[in-house]
């Protein structure tokens, strides 16, 4: 992929950490089935070494208990962080997330959504995360950051705003079904100049996190 599509930016570094994360909480979900199908195997040893007359009342105690472990241990499962990667190959956008769920993330475009990464100098456009599920509620609310930050191709920093929601980062839960940043172009940005855009969302009553970078074109208005 990596070879195919040689223009898009691949953060490879940041990419590694959510692989190896999403490896860990695979793995730890594989030992505790592991164990669950171990411990299964130990009933069935111990069903054979007792006494026929004793096996029903033993094998129905050691099920009872089999089926708690099983129940605790898929709970436990349900409780690891959720963490992934989403990559956009029309535009380039790479969207990393932890402890929040989307179901798309896209640009937007005079209300279009667009799957090129070319934005005319001067226009704007929107960073859309929809189908947003997991943020931290607390009394019917949740509140949520947004930092965004544009860097030249030489790391000069062009913007840099640490919160946007800041002051209006509370909202109903139910309100909440997508998170969108929306990012002005111009001065002094300059044609055919390539530029990086990080978008930041995070949950102020959780862990929950939302990156999403892209690599935007800036062209003449077509």
């Amino acid at each position: 992929m990596r070879l195919i599509f040689f223009e898009i930016r691949f953060p490879i570094v940041e990419e590694l950490v959510v692989l190896i994360q999403v490896v860990f909480a695979a793995a730890i979900f594989g030992i505790f089935i592991f164990g669950f199908l171990l411990l299964i195997e130990w009933i069935d040893q111990r069903m054979k070494t007792i006494q026929i007359n004793q096996s029903k009342l033993k094998a129905s105690k050691l099920a009872a208990i089999a089926i708690v472990i099983g129940i605790i241990v898929l709970s436990s499962c349900e409780q690891l962080p959720k963490v992934g990667v989403k990559k956009d190959l029309s535009s380039g956008m790479t969207t990393t997330y932890k402890a929040i769920e989307l179901e798309k993330a896209m640009l937007v475009m005079n209300d279009e959504e667009i799957h090129h990464n070319d934005i005319p100098l001067g226009e704007s456009f929107f960073v859309v995360n929809q189908d947003i599920k997991g943020l931290v509620e607390k009394e019917g609310k949740v509140s949520v950051g947004c930092a965004l930050t544009i860097t030249d191709q030489k790391g000069n920093k062009i913007l840099e705003e640490a919160d946007l929601f800041q002051g209006k980062d509370v909202f109903n839960k139910d309100e909440v079904t997508l998170l969108r940043c929306k990012v002005n172009t111009g001065d002094p940005m300059k044609w055919e100049e390539k530029y990086n855009v990080e978008v930041s969302f995070w949950d102020k009553y959780g862990p929950g996190k939302i990156v999403n970078k892209i690599t935007i074109r800036m062209i003449d208005v077509p």
